[in-house]
């Protein structure tokens, strides 16, 4: 039996199957973004692979066996880091590029803290979990990651379009001129104003990505899902159609705040919520 004991860790890094397994003593069968590495495993294997995982585990110091009763003890970072992973309501899948370099992440919620789960660099099969505070400073932080403007430009309408015009637009944007784009935006969206505004961001970006709002309903994810482009003067959230039917997308003006409050409202947990 796992129990906690006193640790000053700061940074977890964990290889897939130790994460798995030290998530499944936690009762979690439901880790986003990790493929079950003993899938067609036979149990006398994954007994083989426990005791293997259980060493380098305690060479690590993230596992401590007590000398008189051989109990494991789990240090009280790691255990935090993976039942909050393993264990959350909530999370967020982050995918962003800034300056041409890719980030993308898992984000678990409970209301008093907040863990990202990552691969590393360079090993694609190990991961590092990083607490990044409270709801709000895990918000700040992702956000200033993501280079949000902190300019508030004059509110606009919201733009509606045809979801694969758009990605045409975007996808031949290199060399083209701001009003260029824009004419092209307009004929979709009868604003020029509009079209001429997100032109200049689209053309100007600092940053683009995506994000998924994901919510654990007792038995599966229910999801959200938006992209957003950033440059030094605006900010641009859209929302599209996911179904194969349908064709619609919508750009909206966004402030950083507006952003903020957005991902505040759905990360926090909903009010009489017991934290698990």
């Amino acid at each position: 039996m796992l129990t906690v004991h006193d640790s000053k860790q700061k940074v977890v890094t964990l290889q897939i199957k130790e994460l798995f397994f030290l998530a499944g003593i936690l009762g979690s069968d439901r880790l986003l973004g990790v493929e079950d590495p003993f899938r067609g495993y036979i149990a006398e294997d994954i007994a083989l692979e426990w005791e293997r995982v259980k060493t380098s585990l305690l060479d690590k110091g993230y596992l401590i066996q007590d000398q008189n009763s051989n109990e494991l003890i789990m240090t009280p970072t790691v255990f935090s880091r993976v039942a909050i992973a393993g264990l959350s309501d909530r999370a967020c899948w982050i995918r962003y590029t800034s300056k041409g370099k890719s980030c993308e992440s898992y984000i678990h919620c409970t209301d008093e803290r907040v863990v990202e789960v990552s691969r590393v660099v360079d090993e694609p099969e190990s991961f590092r979990l990083s607490d990044l505070g409270n709801v709000r400073e895990a918000i700040d932080c992702l956000i200033e990651r993501m280079k949000w403007s902190g300019h508030s430009p004059d509110e606009k309408p919201a733009l509606m379009c045809s979801k694969k015009k758009f990605y045409e637009v975007l996808n031949e944007l290199n060399g083209k001129e701001v009003q260029a784009v824009a004419d092209e935006l307009a004929q979709e969206t009868n604003d020029s104003d509009g079209s001429l505004a997100l032109a200049r961001c689209l053309v100007n970006k600092e940053s683009d990505g995506e994000l998924r709002l994901l919510v654990w309903n007792g038995e599966e994810w229910n999801s959200q899902s938006a992209a957003f482009t950033v440059s030094s003067i605006s900010n641009w959230l859209f929302r599209m159609s996911t179904a194969a039917s349908d064709d619609w997308l919508v750009a909206a003006l966004t402030t950083r705040e507006q952003f903020h409050e957005m991902l505040l409202d759905w990360l926090k947990q909903p009010a009489g919520e017991e934290e698990r």
